[in-house]
């Protein structure tokens, strides 16, 4: 309820300032201008006044994966912004993986693992050649032990939540092969198995402007 009350002040405003400077001829209502946040193409109705170009601070805010609350009580706007990594090569939104560690005392927090990059397609397009295994000896990648049975969790920005989210991993067989099988996700968490041993990870992410590959390993032990 409070959302559609903020909104209506919001509108209010709007008539009021246009009712102020409408005689005025630096005051233009430009429809359907176009911006490009974070690689996704957005369209809303602006005001331009004086040269400069008024959007709704909720609309900015939430493309920049920030939440826009207001206290009535304090007359506050609030605006918090979330951390946000994107590759430096084709600006596509990374995901955060990280285990949960935890201390004999009980205490418990989430450890991130590094990422490696092998296919990238935002507003750009990077492909790292190579297999996983081949990409992971070249970066000189020391696997992340972790104990069996941990749980990975796997997180994106708010607002860039892939449309398809697939986790594969590879293990190495007894002939020496590396055998690869696509594994289920409970929520954003992957369950790790509880046998030992080397594996490669790999999570592949689609959307509707673009899919990225990203690549680390583990050490079950």
């Amino acid at each position: 309820m409070r959302k559609y009350i903020i909104a209506s002040i919001v509108c209010v405003f709007v008539v009021i300032t246009v009712a102020a400077y409408g005689a005025s001829s630096s005051l233009d209502f430009l429809t359907s201008e176009k911006f490009v946040i974070n690689g996704e193409d957005k369209k809303l109705s602006v005001i331009n006044y004086n040269g400069h170009v008024y959007v709704p601070l909720r609309f900015v805010a939430e493309q920049m994966t920030a939440d826009v609350y207001y206290r009535e009580d304090r007359r506050t706007t609030y605006i918090q912004q979330y951390s946000v990594k994107f590759d430096e090569r084709t600006l596509a939104p990374v995901p955060s993986v990280a285990y949960e560690k935890k201390t004999d005392s009980g205490i418990v927090w989430m450890q991130e693992i590094p990422l490696l990059d092998g296919i990238s397609c935002w507003l750009d397009c990077f492909k790292r050649p190579g297999t996983a295994s081949k990409i992971l000896e070249q970066a000189e990648y020391s696997p992340v032990a972790v104990k069996p049975e941990s749980d990975i969790v796997i997180t994106y920005p708010k607002g860039m939540v892939p449309e398809i989210l697939e986790v594969f991993m590879e293990t190495e067989s007894v002939a020496g092969k590396k055998e690869g099988r696509a594994v289920p996700l409970d929520g954003n968490r992957l369950h790790l198995p509880q046998k030992t041993g080397l594996y490669n990870i790999l999570i592949s992410s689609a959307w509707e402007q673009g899919q990225t590959l990203y690549i680390f390993a583990i050490d079950v032990k």
